[in-house]
């Protein structure tokens, strides 16, 4: 359409913008999960998706050009992983912030730049219609794939350093220097809890008499029997099985449990769940928990 004095205006279609920007943030919600290795919830993702679907519309909205401004930009992508990741503890959530402000660089770039080529409109940087859906879930698809393995291979080269940890399970109580690891990043998909890693010989000093008795190598390897022997000792709701992936295991589970209290280098981490390494960790290391 033609404005006064023959300037051009662009007609932008809400639903279009709402439902474009919707889908770009839930993959890269969903990116920022799988590469920083947390579990999720797809109502809370599609939740969070929607909050910044909301906030690219009030954009193009009269008189709201302002919220293109980088603190708003900042604001919003720090209220959306609130929002999907809200339950970890401030520092994951950091990590997950900055996450995910990598993935937008990444996909939002491409996106942004393919629609640039096209001649498609945006306002500070949020497209309004920059390619066809299918040229668009091709891209995601590319930068999903990249963004993972860039991330995977900074996370095999992170951090390595070591930390004292103490574990807590009522009288119990045991002192362990374990690995950091940014790469470590394992997480009780219901509660979102992580899950610190110990050798067999420190999980069984700190488990009661009754339950250690009952653990043995070979009975790791199949942990779902162990959660049965558990549970006829009455300490059922203290166990679980947590899924993992690793190098030569497409998908297994770990037994884990939930002591008393965990703390690294001194500072309290709630909730944190134990898991049980069925094979022995790097010699001179107890234990393996995330940075």
């Amino acid at each position: 359409m033609e404005a006064d004095g023959g300037a051009r205006m662009t007609v932008i279609y809400i639903d279009s913008l709402a439902l474009l920007n919707f889908l770009i943030n839930y993959l890269l919600l969903l990116a920022t999960a799988r590469v920083g290795g947390t579990g999720f919830r797809r109502l809370r993702l599609a939740a969070a998706a929607l909050f910044g679907a909301a906030y690219a519309v009030a954009v193009w909205l009269p008189g709201m050009a302002f919220l293109s401004g980088l603190f708003w930009k900042a604001l919003s992508c720090a209220v959306m992983v609130f929002i999907a990741f809200g339950g970890f503890r401030r520092p994951r959530l950091v990590r997950l912030c900055l996450l995910f402000v990598a993935a937008s660089f990444l996909l939002g770039g491409v996106v942004l730049a393919l629609g640039m080529l096209a001649g498609v409109p945006s306002s500070g940087g949020i497209p309004y219609m920059p390619v066809d859906f299918k040229t668009l879930f091709l891209t995601a698809g590319l930068s999903y794939a990249a963004l993972t393995l860039a991330f995977r291979h900074m996370g095999r080269h992170g951090v390595r350093e070591t930390a004292e940890v103490l574990a807590i399970w009522e009288d119990r109580r045991i002192l362990v220097k374990a690995l950091l690891d940014s790469g470590h990043t394992l997480t009780d998909p219901i509660s979102g809890a992580e899950v610190l890693i110990l050798g067999t010989p420190a999980a069984l000093t700190l488990l009661p008499r009754r339950a250690a008795s009952l653990i043995d190598p070979s009975l790791l390897r199949d942990p779902a029997g162990v959660m049965e022997l558990m549970g006829t000792l009455g300490f059922g709701a203290r166990f679980r099985l947590v899924p993992f992936r690793a190098v030569g295991v497409d998908c297994g589970f770990l037994l884990a449990f939930r002591p008393d209290r965990v703390s690294v280098r001194g500072k309290h981490r709630p909730g944190c769940l134990i898991g049980i390494s069925p094979t022995p960790l790097a010699e001179g290391i107890d234990g393996l928990v995330s940075v």
